[in-house]
């Protein structure tokens, strides 16, 4: 059964391919969206602003410029969710692709229901924020979780919860993007340790900490989730 969007939400589809382009407009029109077709991402980027759309669904590889570019560029006027569609199926692009802002990564060829569950889980995700530039979280409250960064106070169904000073720059950094994929090596770098490029052992070490002090279930997480061979990122449970 198709699902259908309940309030017109606008979504930019930025791709070069015109075949491309109108299937995955047509299919977002018969879902409820509004989509706006643009070949070139220096043009979909003049519009932004001005727009204010809901979710930008972005190719990489185009004539005239290059979607990781765009991604930065974009991030650096708006938090609005970016969906990365490509070809490039190697983990260094998906990385850097989501490192530069990207919210989700789908690989080129993909089904179109599963591109439509994407979007519509990213929507979810971020249908509390704004197109304005990022801004930090400092509260988080998902079920029995409570999390407040400025008190440095959390709560875990009931129970009080302690972190050592690494473990709460681990989980600002996974609260200041949430509902975002934040990779390994991205995550120890911002939580002030040395990212290389062989980050995951380490990160892997925090986030499995912080699981078992917030999670009801640390091994059927909630609220800290892995996007296999990506990272890691925040989410309410449902």
């Amino acid at each position: 059964m198709q699902q259908t969007a309940d309030n017109g939400q606008c979504v930019y589809v930025v791709d070069d391919d015109i075949s491309i382009t109108r299937l995955i407009a047509i299919n977002l029109t018969a879902s409820g969206y509004q989509p706006k077709v643009f070949h070139d991402g220096y043009e979909a980027l003049d519009n932004l602003e001005d727009d204010c759309p809901d979710l930008v669904l972005l190719d990489l590889v185009m004539p005239n410029c290059n979607g990781l570019e765009i991604t930065r560029l974009i991030r650096l006027i708006s938090s609005v969710p970016i969906i990365v569609l490509s070809v490039r199926n190697e983990i260094t692009t998906k990385l850097t692709a989501l490192d530069l802002g990207a919210d989700d990564y789908v690989t080129k060829p993909f089904r179109l229901d599963e591109l439509l569950a994407r979007v519509r889980a990213v929507l979810r995700r971020t249908s509390n924020a704004d197109s304005s530039p990022v801004k930090s979280r400092i509260a988080f409250r998902s079920g029995g979780l409570m999390i407040d960064l400025e008190g440095m106070k959390i709560t875990s169904h009931r129970r009080n919860v302690s972190l050592t000073h690494r473990e709460w720059h681990t989980l600002r950094v996974l609260m200041n993007t949430p509902g975002r994929i934040v990779s390994p090596d991205s995550l120890l770098k911002e939580a002030g340790g040395k990212g290389n490029g062989a980050g995951g052992d380490i990160a892997r070490t925090y986030i499995s900490r912080l699981r078992r002090k917030l999670e009801p279930d640390p091994r059927n997480p909630r609220y800290i989730l892995l996007e296999r061979g990506l990272g890691y990122r925040l989410v309410e449970a449902d």
